[in-house]
């Protein structure tokens, strides 16, 4: 009797706990930190039921967030439907076989830099449902090659350039002697429609006694890679001037000078020699004036006839 009684009072205890709601048993988790994926290839957005299970008429529900909420995949239990969103076409996957372990991570295929947000992972049936968000970040990188631009006024100029990285890159040039690298490294980067940067850069070599090898490094900060381009360069590719062909050009400036001062020290000569001595007309002309000034001092004047060719002085009454 006691036996039942003690049957009894479980049993009903059993009954008067409150029923175990299956949002306490199970849990929805996303990524802690951002996934970061590389534009043309594919990623996972991770998100995992706990503990592992395939409930009863589960559906998964990937969205983006944006302004609103942008459907990217879709699955629906009744009738198996396993649909992408409009726009992402061919690119995203869920790994149906890995429902039953709980896994409902989303595929996304071929990157673009516009995939790049907040993810919200939704799991339900008709007892239950949780929610978790995964961020996806967006890196690009690209080949980097080194251009010689040919002799320049100091040495050799050189180019790198480089195609395709986001976020915006950074670009450094190194040398076995930096003292060969001139100061004045021109650099320029532009982005594309689709935001992805490509930059230039732009620096003349100097000689010197060994150049050895000269980098062109593009550094990527959110994927924490590079990628870089080297060339070496030889005294033979400097431009070589013979020392005879500079002392003739310097020769000849010299010439050119002496020449040009020559000329001008003639020309101021001459001229003043020109202000100095006046011409024959002038000096009769001159010399008549005095004669007429004179003559009127003394009651005359002198009378000229130019065409005889002769003058004469009449007194005045």
């Amino acid at each position: 009797m006691e036996m039942q009684w003690r049957l009894c009072v479980c049993g009903l205890g059993i009954l008067l706990l409150p029923p175990c709601s299956p949002s306490e048993k199970f849990s929805l988790d996303g990524s802690p930190s951002p996934v970061v994926g590389v534009v043309g290839q594919d990623v996972v957005l991770p998100c995992q039921l706990s503990p592992p299970a395939r409930l009863p008429s589960m559906d998964v529900l990937w969205r983006k967030i944006g302004t609103g909420f942008i459907p990217v995949h879709e699955y629906v239990d009744e009738g198996s439907q396993d649909l992408p969103g409009e726009g992402y076409q061919n690119r995203t996957e869920l790994f149906l076989q890995e429902f039953s372990r709980g896994n409902v991570s989303l595929k996304l295929k071929r990157l673009q830099e516009a995939d790049a947000g907040t993810y919200h992972c939704f799991v339900k049936n008709p007892e239950w449902s949780q929610e978790a968000t995964t961020e996806l970040r967006i890196a690009a990188v690209a080949p980097v090659f080194i251009d010689v631009l040919g002799p320049r006024s100091q040495g050799i100029g050189l180019a790198c350039r480089s195609t395709g990285w986001f976020p915006k890159p950074e670009l450094q040039w190194v040398g076995k002697n930096w003292q060969n690298l001139a100061m004045e490294i021109v650099t320029n980067m532009t982005q594309d429609r689709e935001n992805l940067y490509s930059v230039v850069s732009h620096v003349t070599v100097t000689e010197g006694e060994d150049n050895g090898d000269i980098s062109c490094i593009v550094r990527n900060g959110l994927l924490q890679t590079e990628r870089q381009s080297a060339i070496h360069l030889s005294g033979d590719i400097f431009p070589q001037v013979s020392p005879w062909l500079a002392a003739f050009w310097v020769l000849f400036t010299l010439v050119l000078i002496a020449a040009g001062a020559c000329a001008y020290l003639g020309y101021t000569v001459k001229r003043k020699a020109s202000k100095k001595k006046p011409s024959k007309e002038e000096a009769v002309f001159i010399h008549d004036d005095k004669k007429q000034k004179l003559a009127e001092t003394q009651g005359s004047v002198l009378v000229r006839f130019p065409a005889c060719g002769f003058s004469s002085e009449m007194g005045l009454q």
